[in-house]
């Protein structure tokens, strides 16, 4: 099993109106949640939307604002969020920095089923 999976910033593909890469899972991590590292550049923002998964914010790097349902978040380097699921939602970069964070992501049920596994 790979232990370290290396940022590789050429990798970076544009998706949900931001740069991304997908860091989790790898090859020989399993794992029941998937991992993002994520740059919303300076004057856009991500794409609005809604979904049911689990997902939280690490801010990274950067200032920008999170709208949860609408209302605007100011974010700093060390801010977490807690997206409610079904929240709509989105990041708004209008810093001239590019803005930084890493994006985890899960499903309830394939994490309930995931830790069941794990105990067997």
């Amino acid at each position: 099993m790979q232990a370290i999976n290396r940022m590789d910033w050429t990798q970076l593909k544009h998706e949900y109106d931001l740069d991304a890469k997908r860091l989790l899972p790898w090859e020989g991590v399993v794992a029941p949640f998937g991992g993002a590292w994520c740059v919303v550049r300076p004057g856009t923002r991500s794409l609005p939307h809604a979904h049911m998964e689990r997902e939280i914010f690490i801010c990274i790097d950067g200032n920008a604002d999170v709208v949860l349902d609408g209302k605007p978040h100011p974010l700093k380097k060390g801010d977490v969020v807690a997206v409610p699921p079904g929240s709509e939602h989105f990041i708004q970069n209008d810093s001239g920095n590019d803005f930084h964070m890493y994006c985890i992501f899960w499903d309830k049920d394939a994490a309930t089923n995931y830790l069941q596994e794990e105990v067997l």
